[in-house]
């Protein structure tokens, strides 16, 4: 995913190069827990802080893996 992308599907804020902060759509959020990253292979990287997997965090947007 692009940049654009990222920031656009996941209403994501930048935390860094390569790096975004957002509630994660996969439970109700009160706060950015989802950790969003682009990895050295161009992968995007999902880490909910509370504990969603990346299958969850991804059905909730209707994506696929």
């Amino acid at each position: 995913m692009t940049t654009e992308e990222i920031s656009r599907l996941f209403s994501a804020t930048p935390a860094g190069p390569g790096k975004w902060m957002t509630k994660c759509p996969a439970h109700e959020d009160g706060k950015a827990s989802l950790s969003i990253g682009t990895g050295d292979d161009g992968r995007t990287l999902l880490k909910c802080h509370a504990g969603c997997t990346m299958d969850s965090i991804v059905a909730a947007k209707g994506l696929k893996d």
